[in-house]
């Protein structure tokens, strides 16, 4: 979400705390800037189902959000909000698996 550059300056001194979007439509806008982009929520970015999306492809923050306890939503250092835990839809969410690591599960 893009705060007016003015707005955003009033900000800057709470970088790092955390965000909470003031209305349904502030909210539904930051929603639009990084969830509606991010890897983590099938359902949010590919407009599917929640039904028809494995608990991998579904973000606990944007339930979270809900309830106001969205720790990954903050103030950046420009003062614009962002999510600490964005990752650019197409990329893994999470680290490969280390291939000097033993597999002790097999394809558990």
């Amino acid at each position: 979400m893009t705060f007016p550059a003015d707005l955003a300056k009033l900000y800057v001194e709470q970088a790092g705390q955390r965000y909470e979007p003031s209305n349904g439509t502030e909210g539904e806008i930051f929603m639009s800037e990084w969830c509606r982009q991010c890897a983590r929520d099938r359902a949010m970015r590919d407009g599917v189902e929640l039904d028809e999306c494995d608990d991998d492809e579904v973000c606990t923050i944007i339930a979270a959000s809900f309830a106001g306890e969205a720790k990954e939503w903050v103030y950046g250092k420009d003062g614009q909000p962002m999510c600490t835990a964005y990752v650019p839809a197409g990329q893994a969410t999470s680290a490969p698996r280390c291939e000097h690591t033993v597999d002790m599960f097999g394809d558990a």
